[in-house]
């Protein structure tokens, strides 16, 4: 349903449309021997509210609001064993308030009441959030006992990255220390193998993620770091390699433009994403005197005007002069 959107968007050159499409994701947990452990479900609403502000995934995904819920399929299809909550956050600004700062909060099953509400309260395992700033210029997250000013730190989860995180050319490794900074386990987003994965998560949500944790690990802080993992994915992969292609220059006799996601700048929690295209025309730069050179026009020769030749004026006769007359004394 998504890539079909995508694709309706693209023909009718309105990316808005593209948003339509986009549907709760859904997760498959399997261990290193390749049991399938966790089925792992959203829950949102398409076009949801929080008091007045959207929160749905069609306004504000990947940042929108939802729960996750854990299934093991081989006791319960119906009763989740774990689940997590979401709040909606403004996700591309800086780190530095409630609003702006990424969180989860993870509870042990079964759902007995709406997420954070006062039936679940005593269920907290972990409350994971982004410290002030985000962690600088690499992403960083904080694993709480429990959510609240009373809560103890349990682990710190910090990106193998400085300022760029994201893409889907290589493995993006989140290293997980505990409180005394002592190695815990690591969370590994895969880069796809092969065109087939390469393609398909260009055109899809999917990605493929490896957590590594010594066998011996609290269960409990296995449940928090599989959440983390989670919220991982919804920060900076959702839409990794997300490519878009404009379709509106065909009938014109032009090549489509293709528009992909390579990246995304990171710093102090502010996502700003770094897109590259290909293909599509070429637009003609216009010359510096602002239009075509004109041939220059052969000025035509006008002959000049002779000038009138000037009639001489007549010679005045020279006036006879009269004698003196000489007075005799």
């Amino acid at each position: 349903l998504e890539a079909a959107a995508q694709n309706l968007a693209n023909a009718v050159d309105m990316d808005a449309l593209g948003a339509l499409g986009e549907t709760a994701n859904t997760y498959g947990i399997y261990t290193d021997d390749g049991g399938h452990k966790f089925n792992v479900v959203e829950t949102s609403e398409a076009c949801g509210f929080t008091g007045c502000c959207p929160s749905g995934r069609i306004c504000c995904n990947p940042n929108h609001k939802l729960q996750l819920h854990f299934f093991m399929p081989e006791h319960s299809k119906n009763e989740a064993m774990m689940f997590a909550d979401r709040p909606c956050k403004c996700g591309s600004c800086c780190a530095c308030c409630s609003i702006c700062k990424q969180e989860m909060t993870v509870y042990e099953g079964p759902d007995s009441g709406p997420p954070g509400g006062e039936d679940n309260s005593d269920k907290e395992i972990a409350y994971i959030t982004q410290p002030t700033l985000g962690g600088f210029l690499s992403p960083q997250l904080n694993v709480m006992d429990r959510s609240g000013d009373d809560g103890e730190q349990i682990a710190t989860i910090t990106a193998n990255a400085v300022c760029c995180i994201g893409g889907i050319c290589c493995d993006h490794t989140f290293n997980v220390t505990d409180s005394d900074g002592e190695y815990m386990g690591k969370i590994v987003k895969e880069a796809p193998e092969g065109i087939g994965d390469a393609l398909k998560e260009l055109a899809t949500d999917a990605d493929n993620f490896t957590m590594y944790v010594p066998k011996e690990l609290d269960p409990k802080k296995k449940a928090a770091m599989l959440g983390a993992l989670h919220l991982i994915d919804y920060m900076f992969f959702e839409n990794g390699g997300a490519a878009n292609v404009d379709l509106s220059g065909i009938m014109s006799g032009e090549m489509p433009e293709v528009e992909f996601k390579c990246c995304d700048c990171y710093c102090c929690g502010c996502i700003c994403p770094c897109t590259t295209s290909c293909g599509g025309s070429e637009e003609e730069t216009p010359p510096e005197n602002g239009g075509g050179e004109e041939p220059e026009e052969a000025a035509e020769e006008v002959p000049e005007e002779e000038e009138p030749e000037e009639e001489p004026e007549p010679e005045e006769e020279p006036e006879e002069e009269e004698p003196e007359e000489e007075e005799e004394e």
